[in-house]
């Protein structure tokens, strides 16, 4: 298992993302668990090689966002166990996806050091922007009902870095602050 997200609208729904290509989606019986659970409740596939990260959309109830190694986003549709949506231009390893408050947009930052945010409904419309320059994971939340996205990093230095990103002018952050030169 590479990640795992609990529905939003259902305290017992659990969605997995796995080494092979595939979420699941699990239903924890009410009570609690009492032994294994073996079979799932919904098998998605359509990436062609491990899951990165998923997350749960925030307003829609049955839809499930997932990033694989194989470089694709795709917006599922639970309930009837398909991709509606797929994105394939997303470059390198991805470090980190998030829905904005009310599910809009999509954020994603990745290996290549590029945070991109797109609209699920008109993907060739992605913003594009360099991230923080280091090697290093960085990951990335949006700053609540705002346009903005808040990041943190590691400099070309090996320093740790935040910056803050406005998605109305996306191309060089509002803000970028060091935060120590701890390598660890």
């Amino acid at each position: 298992m590479q990640d795992l997200d609990f529905s939003p609208f259902h305290d017992n729904c659990l969605a997995t993302g796995s080494a092979d290509g595939t979420l699941k989606i699990w239903m924890i019986p009410e009570g609690g668990l009492k032994d294994n659970i073996t079979e799932c409740d919904a098998d998605l596939k359509g990436h062609s090689k491990k899951v990165m990260h998923m997350k749960w959309h925030p307003t829609s109830e049955f839809t499930l966002s997932s990033v694989s190694m194989d470089g694709c986003v795709k917006i599922w549709d639970v309930q009837n166990e398909h991709a509606k949506i797929s994105y394939d231009k997303v470059p390198g390893a991805t470090w980190g996806m998030q829905w904005n408050y009310d599910g809009s947009l999509l954020a994603i930052v990745n290996k290549e050091k590029k945070l991109s945010v797109f609209d699920p409904r008109s993907l060739d419309q992605a913003l594009l922007t360099q991230a923080h320059e280091g090697n290093k994971k960085q990951s990335i939340q949006w700053m609540g009902a705002s346009n903005n996205l808040i990041t943190h990093g590691w400099s070309a230095f090996n320093e740790r870095q935040w910056a803050i990103y406005d998605t109305r002018n996306f191309n060089t952050p509002i803000v970028v602050r060091k935060m120590d030169n701890n390598t660890q």
